[in-house]
């Protein structure tokens, strides 16, 4: 886990230079004045605000730990568990409805995946043999190592009891041992055998979620659309732009025009007036859970023409 954020870093660079290159349409000097004018800052996060819906990936990769690292503590995972659904909670105001459910129903398989390996007799984790001294430091997880552990247990406390006792009779001792000898015995072969498993592993879970994954860049890498929205700007002689506002200034202003997809400036004060529009149509806000059966207004309407008007 520790090289997560390295690898998301580099991952999160890819996508914001394939989305100005798509933004662009692969014109170089387009890229490079979007850079320029619009700053590395306002690009990063506006990818990132594009990118939001991966979130539920990291959701899932630290739910996914829980029962892959069988180690963590109760607080760790306790504390994983609460992350994740604050997660989900805060991503059910942002996140369109059906990325939100698509996140939980994958989370509600991993674990129905979880239930059925520990109910086939399959161990949550490999495991090793214990030696005899360990045997009350280490309680095994899988249900019939649990077994066979509460009674290699009390052989042990027999033995110690016997050692203690007044008159030490040495056959009882060796017998109690040679009983507590044949459960470590079956305990080593349960435990070659559970080793010798498939584990599933959430291999079901990965499929569905690289195909979350893939829908996801789909959509991201399928529009044009830059991260910032479209806008229709008013100009005091009477004509009239709609493009997206890259850059603006006391001077001059610079816009992203859609066909062709290019760069101009314009003075700042030639401006009359700047209204925001939609360019995918009337934009009614995000359908979140919490909006699912609200009817609510529309926010912005459609741009008259992603084209220049003169």
């Amino acid at each position: 886990m520790a090289n997560i954020p390295a690898y998301a870093g580099a991952a999160l660079v890819m996508l914001v230079v394939v989305k100005i290159a798509i933004v662009s349409h692969g014109v170089p000097s387009t890229m490079l004045e979007l850079v320029s004018a619009a700053g590395p800052i306002q690009v990063i996060v506006g990818t990132i605000i594009l990118l939001l819906p991966f979130s539920g990936i990291f959701v899932i990769y630290a739910n996914d730990e829980i029962y892959r690292r069988p180690g963590m503590s109760q607080v760790a995972k306790n504390e994983v568990r609460l992350g994740v659904y604050l997660a989900i909670f805060v991503l059910s105001y942002l996140l369109v409805w059906y990325w939100v459910v698509s996140v939980v129903v994958i989370l509600a398989v991993r674990h129905l995946i979880f239930i059925r390996d520990k109910k086939r007799g399959r161990a949550v984790d490999r495991v090793e043999p214990i030696p005899l001294q360990d045997w009350l430091q280490k309680e095994p997880t899988d249900a019939h190592l649990h077994e066979l552990w509460m009674r290699a247990k009390g052989k042990l406390e027999e033995v110690r009891t016997a050692q203690s006792a007044g008159v030490v009779d040495l056959a009882r001792i060796g017998e109690i041992r040679e009983s507590a000898q044949e459960i470590i015995d079956e305990f080593n072969a349960r435990v070659d055998e559970i080793n010798k498993f498939n584990y599933s592993q959430g291999t079901v879970v990965a499929s569905v979620l690289v195909s979350y994954a893939f829908a996801l860049l789909i959509q991201f890498l399928g529009s044009d659309a830059p991260w910032v929205p479209a806008e229709q700007i008013d100009l005091k002689g009477g004509g009239r732009e709609i493009a997206y506002v890259i850059e603006s200034g006391d001077s001059w202003t610079t816009l992203l025009k859609d066909d062709p997809r290019s760069i101009i400036r314009i003075p700042s004060d030639s401006i009359k007036a700047r209204k925001l529009c939609s360019a995918k149509g009337a934009e009614k806000g995000t359908e979140t859970l919490w909006r699912l059966a609200d009817s609510h207004a529309t926010v912005y309407k459609k741009c008259p023409s992603l084209k220049s008007e003169s």
